[in-house]
């Protein structure tokens, strides 16, 4: 599991320590059953709960070697759709908020214009 790998790794480095949080929990999910400690609601970490998002927008809206990217529209709408079960209902709200207004960033066809980091 990636995430408790991350934590070992990123555990010794002084530095890294008060972001250990993000790679550890980020896969934990609001409903309890994410990983690798299945934690649920508020007991995920603030910043895990952000990144979790934030990951996930950009994992489906990126071409992968198993699927092309995903279109902004349904991006947005499964996590709409994963708001309470995977991601916290608050920080979705607070997200897509955000989201509306990043219309720059992306082309009638989503694709990403600037702001990436490829």
């Amino acid at each position: 599991m990636h995430p408790v790998h991350a934590y070992e790794l990123l555990s010794i480095v002084p530095d890294f320590r008060s972001a250990l949080d993000i790679p550890y929990c980020h896969h934990e999910k609001w409903d309890g059953t994410g990983y690798p400690r299945q934690l649920k609601g508020e007991q995920i970490p603030l910043s895990a709960r952000v990144f979790a998002i934030v990951d996930v927008w950009d994992a489906l809206l990126s071409n992968r070697p198993y699927r092309s990217a995903w279109s902004v529209d349904r991006t947005i709408e499964y996590i709409h759709y994963q708001s309470g079960k995977q991601f916290d209902p608050e920080i979705v709200g607070a997200f897509m908020k955000k989201a509306m207004i990043m219309p720059l960033y992306f082309n009638a066809e989503s694709e990403i214009l600037q702001g990436s980091c490829d």
